[in-house]
């Protein structure tokens, strides 16, 4: 695979996984909210821990799935 051609499929997935982010954050914040009441944190410190730890996991996943796939 061409190191243009990686960059591009890093691109699209970071942009798509951003954008479903964007939609979904405020719910599953809400959601978040309701299970976990005594936390005092509001939505925007909750919605950016959640997509930290969406980006993170995926942008690692991705980056091992690829590692072992070109070995």
């Amino acid at each position: 695979m061409s190191r243009g051609v990686a960059i591009f499929i890093f691109w699209i997935a970071g942009f798509t996984i951003g954008s479903v982010g964007y939609m979904v954050v405020p719910g599953v914040t809400s959601w978040l909210g309701d299970i976990l009441p005594n936390i005092s944190l509001n939505q925007s410190v909750l919605g950016s821990i959640l997509a930290g730890v969406v980006g993170s996991a995926v942008s690692t996943f991705t980056v091992v799935t690829w590692a072992n796939r070109s070995e």
